[in-house]
């Protein structure tokens, strides 16, 4: 009986105390809060690149998620100065090509890319391009 007691007693000491942080350190206890919620929160699903080429139709227009190295990067420059930038990054059963903005990435980087699906022209045996909307880069 002495033994129930006392883990009772432990127990409420533990929520008094965590009661007592959350009250007096408001601020604290939130962003500890957030975080571990942020550690454990799902990243987006990854749409294997092999799907994406093997129906373009089926994804054009949508946001997807493909993971794969980059194996080529290309910069164009047009005759009034405006530059098209891209990069191919290939995976296990196909290659897309990703167009951005921003700088381009370097070869052998494995990253992780979301972005807009649009079909290259029919006929031209051209591979599916993805609009980069964000790019992160993935450790081996």
């Amino acid at each position: 009986m002495r033994a129930g007691r006392a883990w009772l007693a432990a127990i409420v000491a533990v929520a008094a105390a965590a009661g007592a942080v959350w009250h007096f350190f408001p601020e604290e206890a939130g962003r500890a809060a957030g975080q571990a919620g942020k550690a454990l929160a799902p990243g987006p699903s990854i749409t294997p690149v092999r799907e994406v080429v093997s129906a373009p139709a089926r994804f054009q227009g949508r946001e997807v998620t493909v993971q794969g190295t980059v194996s080529a990067t290309s910069e164009l420059v047009m005759s009034d100065g405006r530059a098209s930038r891209f990069y191919t990054l290939k995976a296990e059963g196909g290659e897309i090509v990703v167009t951005v903005r921003e700088s381009l990435p370097a070869r052998g980087q494995l990253l992780r890319v979301t972005g807009v699906v649009s079909e290259a022209p029919r006929g031209k045996g051209l591979a599916p391009r993805l609009a980069e909307k964000r790019r992160e880069r993935v450790e081996r």
